[in-house]
């Protein structure tokens, strides 16, 4: 962060406070653990946590002032507010007004991640980027990533998540993007929203925050992205399967070994490349980097270039060798389409031998849950899936969808499904060739799984 006048935010988020002299802000912290000397504290609170109850803290911590909703007397300048989140959000876009910075933000149900990240790795070659941190695309990281921002950098990559309506849209008011992605519409946090419809409602929000001059770019292969309304914005499709007219088209795609070789056809051209993961997914999450690229000024050959030195984000689809064995983890979050593309994929890491599912429940998909497990069973049986374990809620519709070489447990019985691994390892079931997946929801912990594994297999 730049530093700014205390007085400059007093003034642009609507604070009561009577401070008037030059103090300058360096830093804005709502964690009393990560707190630097200069930093503005935002007392921010929560069903769980009220940052109020460590004004105290912050300061002894170096905190220079402070944002506040309730009286508090404190020795640093209290700056007052109805709602320290709204405080926060306001600062975040006052100080992005400041920055002299363009904005790319990545939205969509599944592939945000994956696609930032290799955005990120295309414009790095010729820009200095910052890409938004761990996982902080919600209303508390994404403003957090803005002020983290100063005008030593040239682009910013911002992913935006959402479990409702109207917060990407407060997301995308702050960081008034010139690049929206959108990467796909599918049945995460259904659940809340109700219908696919409604999520692609919500995800085009995005567009109200988006510059009149922006570029929009869609997977073109997505049937509710490939026929929304997206007003007069300039949009740009890629795909692979769409009939549409596209601007990047992907052909001849081949997996070799762990990477993905593929042409690119676009407006002009024809170009030829890599990336070191595999899946269409992935492929389209590629394109999409490469059609950023392209409108800042990096043609594909470059782009492929920087994407072969692509790695992908911990917990997924990260593919690792232990004996013999791939262990695919993916398992930082689970929905039906992300489910079901990291079985259709699986076949590919496996070397001619048996592909082994370990899954756990998807959460949040409300009225489907049901009936999206016994889906999930079904494309275990589709994807020609040897052998699958699942735990979880839905545990009975999981084997009526998957009857034969399945095991199920209930949620509550996590130690009974992680040795019924333990013991199906032992037994000599998982040999050297074979390919297991272990994918789940964030909240089933499957990561306990894939450790209880690698320790059989090491």
């Amino acid at each position: 962060m730049k530093p700014i006048l205390l007085t400059d935010i007093i003034n642009n988020i609507g604070a009561k406070c009577d401070y008037s002299g030059g103090l300058v802000i360096s830093g804005v912290s709502t964690d009393t653990r990560t707190i630097k000397k200069g930093d503005l504290f935002i007392a921010l609170v929560g069903e769980k946590f009220d940052g109020h109850h460590y004004i105290n803290t912050a300061i002894q911590n170096g905190a220079s002032a402070v944002i506040i909703s309730q009286p508090i007397d404190c020795e640093v300048p209290a700056l007052v507010v109805d709602d320290t989140l709204l405080a926060l959000h306001r600062l975040a876009a006052y100080y992005k007004s400041t920055l002299d910075i363009k904005v790319v933000a990545v939205t969509g149900s599944n592939g945000k991640t994956t696609t930032r990240d290799m955005i990120a790795c295309v414009l790095s070659s010729k820009y200095k980027v910052y890409s938004t941190a761990k996982n902080f695309n919600n209303e508390i990281g994404l403003p957090k990533s803005v002020l983290e921002l100063d005008d030593s950098y040239d682009i910013a990559v911002l992913e935006m998540g959402m479990n409702h309506f109207g917060e990407i849209r407060r997301l995308t008011n702050i960081a008034k993007p010139d690049v929206a992605v959108i990467t796909n519409i599918g049945m995460a946090h259904i659940g809340n929203l109700g219908s696919q419809e409604n999520i692609l409602k919500a995800k085009l929000e995005i567009l109200e925050g988006l510059s009149q001059d922006g570029l929009l770019i869609l997977n073109g292969d997505d049937p509710y992205l490939r026929t929304a309304e997206t007003g007069a914005f300039h949009k740009e499709l890629i795909g692979i399967n769409s009939e549409e007219a596209l601007t990047l088209r992907a052909e001849n795609i081949v997996t070799c070994g762990g990477q993905t070789e593929y042409t690119v056809n676009f407006k002009g051209g024809f170009t030829k490349g890599f990336i070191p993961v595999l899946g269409n997914y992935n492929v389209l999450n590629s394109m999409e980097a490469i059609c950023v690229g392209m409108h800042f000024g990096i043609d594909a050959e470059e782009a492929f270039q920087a994407l072969s030195g692509y790695q992908s984000v911990g917990m997924r689809c990260e593919a690792e060798e232990v004996n013999g064995v791939i262990i695919v983890k993916d398992y930082y979050n689970a929905s039906p389409d992300s489910a079901r593309v990291a079985l259709e994929t699986l076949g590919a890491y496996a070397k001619g031998g048996k592909k082994i599912a370990l899954l756990g429940e998807m959460l949040e998909l409300g009225e489907y849950s049901e009936k999206e497990h016994y889906n999930l069973g079904a494309e275990c049986v589709k994807n020609k899936i040897d052998y699958a374990f699942f735990l979880g809620d839905d545990y009975k519709a999981f084997k009526e969808g998957m009857p034969d070489y399945s095991f199920v447990f209930p949620k509550e019985s996590r130690a009974d499904y992680i040795l019924a691994v333990s013991e199906f390892v032992r037994a000599g079931n998982i040999a050297t060739g074979d390919a297991v997946l272990v994918k789940g929801s964030r909240g089933m912990k499957m990561e306990e799984v894939c450790e209880a594994l690698i320790s059989e297999l090491s």
